[in-house]
């Protein structure tokens, strides 16, 4: 009898290992939906969904906007223990045609929590924005040189007027990714 339940424990912790090993990578990936129209006085970026992939080599952030529009798209990048930064894109230019778009990274997260130097050197940060989304890729080596695990993100969208929408909430943050 206790060989018969050593066994079937064993089994039994086997079967949930295999079955955490084999499940997939769901840790390193969120979306967030974002209400449409919540935007002040109407003819702004407003965000309608985010999707983040904290990948071993890089961060993928796809933003989504209800319409496209000009503005500024800010997304706040906070690794958990160290100082984050904001990858930055500036949308000019008359809708649909060819509008200029500046892309940039400035330090500190929204969310940091730690304090001292966070030099940003990275001349790899991509963005792709056609329409209403835009597409910000930036590799591992630019956040820590890739020393990092898991982050939280939060997004902004201005226009000269000032702040338009904020993603997740109301002024919070994602909760914690974990690297994949």
């Amino acid at each position: 009898m206790l060989r018969t339940l050593a066994a079937a424990a064993a089994a039994a912790a086997t079967t949930a290992l295999l079955a955490v090993a084999a499940s997939p990578a769901h840790a390193a990936r969120i979306e967030i939906d974002d209400p449409k129209g919540d935007t002040p006085g109407g003819k702004r970026l407003d965000v309608v969904g985010v999707r983040i992939h904290n990948e071993d080599d890089r961060v993928v952030v796809r933003v989504a906007f209800a319409a496209e529009r000009n503005g500024d798209l800010i997304v706040s990048i906070d690794p958990r223990g160290a100082r984050g930064l904001r990858l930055v894109a500036e949308k000019r230019g008359e809708p649909g045609g060819d509008g200029t778009i500046d892309q940039y990274l400035v330090p500190g997260a929204f969310t940091d929590t730690t304090t001292g130097p966070s030099p940003v050197t990275c001349t790899s940060y991509r963005l792709r924005w056609n329409g209403d989304v835009a597409r910000m890729v930036m590799p591992s080596d630019c956040l820590h040189d890739g020393d990092y695990g898991a982050i939280r993100v939060a997004v902004l969208t201005e226009n000269g007027a000032g702040d338009s929408d904020y993603a997740p909430g109301d002024r919070g943050a994602t909760r914690w990714i974990a690297r994949g």
